[in-house]
């Protein structure tokens, strides 16, 4: 499930008890953890951020729902929700799992681009729910052709190293927590240490990590002092060696969702809507009545469906950089 950064909305469960949905002995309580696991926050996973009594969703026998606080849905992190409650006497442990997101569209804006109503009796309404399933469903076109996250995230990304300057990393890098080269701790930026004999910045296209050479000195530069170059110097062959294994524990994805993204989002999030996403979805090749016959090329199922969509995250495919 995923919630929108800076919005609380409901999250629901559903109880069972020998295949039928049944209610809770008493309201069940919620309670929520930070699983994210992010260096930079240093929040222990093991414990409650914040506990709160259900409330019983009054139109489904079973149901109940509860709201996360505000400061927890501040940032783009994963929570934990553990239920717990009693059925007939018997007691439930159930974990949920909620990804705060950061939306590529905003979808009140959306929503007025899609002309869609906020009146139930206007054709063009839509609930919030489904507001939020085709922004979902935007926003995952757009990660499965582009392999990127236009947002920010934690993660520990495994590279190896070719005998340059140069680290090519698969996902766009923001900030540097620890560099470990075959396991051993080289970078650590939290606490300020470096066991390296390089400093390292983020590559200019931020698809890699590079060198950072303005304060290291070549060996014309010791001979015109009249100093003995050290002997690194004789052997050196790029600080990242070749086939060395290299973990990068960062911050990746973007701090700002590009226009060309937004502008995607609303255009899929319009085709979620349609007829046609359905036909698409069920791999039909053609479609004919009376008076008119369409047939969908082999790129309405290996891209995103919509040629102008395509264009739009052209320039964002992760094949398609370059890192310098």
């Amino acid at each position: 499930m995923d919630i929108l950064i800076g919005n609380n909305a409901p999250i629901r469960h559903k109880l069972y008890w020998q295949g039928n949905a049944v209610d809770a002995d008493t309201l069940p309580t919620a309670s929520f953890y930070d699983v994210t696991l992010d260096p930079e926050y240093s929040i222990d996973p093991n414990i409650v951020q914040s506990a709160s009594t259900a409330s019983k969703f009054e139109t489904d026998i079973g149901v109940y729902e509860v709201f996360p606080p505000l400061n927890l849905v501040d940032r783009n992190k994963k929570l934990k929700v553990r239920w717990q409650y009693t059925v007939q006497g018997q007691s439930f442990v159930k974990d949920h799992y909620v990804d705060v997101i950061t939306p590529y569209v905003d979808v009140t804006q959306a929503g007025e681009e899609l002309g869609l109503g906020s009146d139930a009796s206007d054709p063009n309404y839509k609930t919030y729910s489904q507001i939020m399933r085709a922004e979902q469903y935007a926003r995952k076109t757009i990660e499965n052709f582009t392999g990127q996250k236009f947002y920010l995230y934690p993660e520990t990304i495994t590279a190896y190293g070719s005998g340059s300057d140069v680290l090519p990393l698969p996902s766009k890098i923001n900030k540097i927590y620890k560099i470990y080269q075959n396991d051993v701790l080289l970078v650590n930026t939290l606490n300020q240490t470096n066991n390296w004999l390089y400093q390292t910045v983020i590559s200019d296209s931020g698809f890699g990590i590079r060198v950072d050479r303005t304060g290291m000195l070549d060996n014309t530069v010791y001979i015109a002092n009249g100093m003995v170059p050290p002997s690194i110097n004789d052997s050196y062959n790029g600080a990242f060696g070749k086939d060395l294994v290299y973990r990068i524990n960062a911050q990746f994805g973007w701090d700002a969702v590009p226009n060309e993204i937004e502008e995607a989002a609303v255009e899929l999030m319009k085709d979620y809507f349609s007829r046609d996403r359905i036909w698409r979805n069920k791999y039909i090749k053609s479609i004919s009545t009376f008076d008119w016959d369409f047939e969908y090329t082999s790129e309405a199922h290996t891209t995103t469906g919509n040629l102008y969509v395509d264009n739009l995250l052209s320039d964002y495919v992760v094949s398609h950089m370059v890192v310098i």
